[in-house]
């Protein structure tokens, strides 16, 4: 990849294209399901959990909004702008659930500026991944960063908000360990996987007596956003007992917790969290059933490992095949031709391509164990290079 070069114009307007179409063009109903609570922000409703219990019945979307507090803040906040700059038809939108709402003449300009917030951030992690590697390296870093198909799949054309916890991630990798801390707690506030890392930090923070403090920075970022929320039945129904820790604490993750834990103390010496990171992210992705965007919360670490042990690419394709492959092989049509609709509403009542696969129980199961094997393949192949892995 280093030998590729592009123009610095072209490389921009490409970017930019490539993000603008497939973020205008594609759509999953999850951006509208998500946009459509966050707008109650704008009315002053502020515990959105205990509205939708007494409310959703009543509503034409009647579903529960399973995340953390600044989410939805966040969601809110941007749907309120957004709804400035693009009138009241936003609104009519978000809440038509009729099969119609495909049909709106504006609807390429809605998921465009529904998106636009992960523009920001998508840009903000390339700038900090950029800041952690050599000038040399920056420059195939950021080819693989900004023409990756995951991001551009999962942010662009599926439209989550993984993103953003993701930037703060990334981000508490450039901090001491105090703000790196709080930025982690935070970051579990828009969703609760950045929990799983703080321990590592807190192994990596020397003296130890600064892990003290690490520890209550990190639950203040964490508890601080929750703490008006915590009184509600609601909240801690809606949000502590969703179904995404079930799916992530199940007895092969917490076995490989434990393991990565304890290779990451025997060399808690060293600064850098990036293998830590990175392997614990990618391990939800090898023992969980996870969503797609998932894979958000790991790609910024597998491009800086890549970018330093450029020999792990093969595998890397290797893990990659079989993470799309996991992908398009799940009973839902959104997940591949559900995400052109805005182009032809027909193509949600195709069945979903499992469904077309003769065997797929064993299709399925293959799959999975190609990624978890070759993803295991990755985590310790890295582990031998991580204590040369610095700032080179």
């Amino acid at each position: 990849m280093s030998g590729i070069k592009f123009h610095p114009a072209e490389l921009i307007l490409s970017v930019l294209v490539l993000r603008l179409v497939i973020a205008a063009f594609f759509y999953h109903p999850d951006i509208k399901s998500q946009y459509y609570h966050a707008a109650f922000f704008k009315t002053g409703i502020i515990n959105i959990y205990e509205f939708l219990q007494f409310n959703r019945t009543r509503l034409p979307y009647s579903d529960t909004f399973n995340y953390p507090p600044l989410t939805y803040i966040f969601l809110g906040s941007w749907q309120t702008l957004s709804s400035v700059i693009s009138g009241p038809g936003l609104d009519d939108w978000l809440s038509d659930w009729s099969d119609r709402h495909l049909y709106n003449p504006d609807l390429f300009f809605y998921l465009l500026l529904l998106k636009l917030p992960y523009f920001i951030a998508d840009f903000l992690i390339l700038k900090l991944l950029i800041s952690l590697v050599s000038p040399p390296r920056r420059y195939p870093l950021a080819l693989l960063w900004l023409f990756n198909p995951v991001s551009l799949y999962a942010i662009y054309a599926v439209g989550q908000f993984d993103i953003i916890p993701a930037l703060m991630t990334v981000a508490a990798l450039t901090l001491a360990p105090v703000p790196a801390a709080f930025l982690l707690g935070l970051a579990a506030s828009f969703k609760t996987y950045p929990l799983l890392l703080i321990p590592f930090l807190l192994l990596h923070t020397r003296p130890y007596p600064k892990a003290l403090f690490t520890g209550v920075a990190a639950l203040a970022g964490w508890g601080l956003p929750l703490l008006p929320y915590l009184y509600s039945t609601a909240f801690r129904q809606t949000v502590f007992q969703s179904s995404l820790g079930g799916r992530i604490i199940n007895p092969g993750f917490v076995i490989f917790y434990l393991l990565v834990l304890g290779l990451s103390w025997y060399r808690r010496r060293s600064p850098d969290l990036t293998w830590d990171f990175f392997t614990v992210t990618l391990g939800v992705l090898l023992f969980s059933r996870f969503h797609a965007q998932w894979a958000v919360w790991t790609l910024p670490f597998v491009c800086l490992l890549l970018i330093r042990l450029p020999r792990l690419y093969p595998v890397f394709l290797i893990v990659l095949f079989s993470f799309f492959a996991v992908i398009f092989l799940l009973p839902d049509q959104y997940v591949l031709l559900g995400l052109f609709t805005p182009q032809n509403p027909y193509l949600a009542t195709i069945p979903s391509l499992v469904s077309l696969i003769p065997k797929r129980d064993i299709v399925n199961f293959l799959i999975r164990r190609l990624l978890l094997v070759s993803g295991l393949g990755l985590v310790f192949s890295t582990y031998y290079h991580v204590s040369k892995i610095t700032k080179t």
